[in-house]
């Protein structure tokens, strides 16, 4: 840290006392981040800094629950830094925007990638911790692509600022807030994956992605995902979506049903005990007949009983 950088964050004065949640990981890059924090308390109290015990990717600082900042506010991302932690006291979104944001009702995850020496990377972070701050549904995260060169080669970045939303659209340059609150506003869909599916039911909506699907007359894109969650609670929330699914709308489950047969021999046994309950709420008589030549191969007693009860519940459903 600079000398003109440490006059700057004397200087500043901030709308609040911002706390900022210190992200704990084992990234090697974790003590970079650490003594960041610690030189500006040794200069400024403007900021109170906590460890966060907030699972992080990445290290850096938690400036809200749904914003995460895994860079070095430096040079010329210090203002920027600046005006988002003040925007988190106050956050300014046009009227119109700010409408539209409250109307989102689905999680979405928006990543910036940035660059120290990146003349349009200020630009970016000043518009997007605003509209974070004004909408919890928005998970950012802001990540210097220099300090996480692994983490950017994954991404397949190759310039900054380049903004991705979940794990598909993204934009390289300067973009203008209202297009990226309208991409939002329109992925809003069936194209929701296993993350942000995860996020709502584990926010107790579970009749939400039910009620979508059935409107729609779709499965989402990333519901399989849930049933074949490695956390048991997941799986657990999903499969009540499943058994109102098979109840309104059986015919809906078909595709599901074909990915959960593809999958099964892939899968732990705690993960294919559920597949197992699951077809036995949905399947059809052929997907009866494949359990029923499934049994023979199951050597875990609890496989064996849950093949027994699937058959069974198929059988109990369509008088077989």
């Amino acid at each position: 840290m600079d000398n003109m950088t440490k006059e700057r964050i004397k200087a500043w004065t901030p709308l609040g006392r911002p706390t900022l949640g210190i992200a704990n990981t084992e990234h090697p890059e974790q003590k970079k981040i650490e003594s960041f924090a610690r030189q500006w308390q040794e200069i400024s109290a403007s900021i109170s800094w906590r460890q966060s015990s907030q699972p992080a990717p990445l290290p850096g600082f938690f400036l809200k629950n749904n914003i995460l900042y895994s860079a070095l506010p430096l040079e010329r991302e210090l203002l920027p830094f600046l005006k988002g932690l003040d925007s988190l006291e106050k956050p300014h979104p046009a009227n119109d925007i700010q409408k539209t944001l409250d109307n989102i009702e689905a999680p979405c995850r928006l990543t910036l990638y940035i660059a120290l020496q990146c003349p349009h990377c200020p630009g970016m972070v000043e518009r997007l911790i605003p509209l974070a701050a004004a909408c919890e549904k928005i998970y950012l995260h802001i990540i210097d692509g220099s300090l996480f060169p692994d983490k950017a080669q994954e991404d397949k970045v190759m310039s900054a600022p380049c903004l991705i939303l979940n794990d598909d659209t993204r934009w390289t340059g300067a973009v203008a807030e209202e297009e990226i609150v309208d991409m939002i506003v329109n992925k809003e869909s069936m194209d929701l994956d296993t993350k942000a599916l995860k996020t709502i039911l584990e926010d107790g909506r579970a009749e939400w992605i039910t009620q979508r699907m059935l409107t729609s007359n779709r499965l989402f894109k990333g519901f399989s995902g849930l049933l074949l969650h490695e956390t048991w609670s997941v799986r657990l929330g999903a499969m009540v979506v499943v058994e109102a699914l098979a109840e309104k709308a059986p015919a809906l489950c078909s595709d599901l049903e074909k990915i959960l047969i593809e999958v099964f021999s892939t899968k732990d046994i705690p993960i294919q005990g559920d597949i197992l309950y699951a077809l036995g709420e949905i399947g059809t008589p052929d997907t009866r007949n494949w359990i029923a030549a499934q049994q023979e191969a199951l050597s875990h007693e609890d496989l064996k009983d849950a093949a027994k009860d699937a058959i069974q519940s198929i059988e109990d459903r369509l008088n077989i």
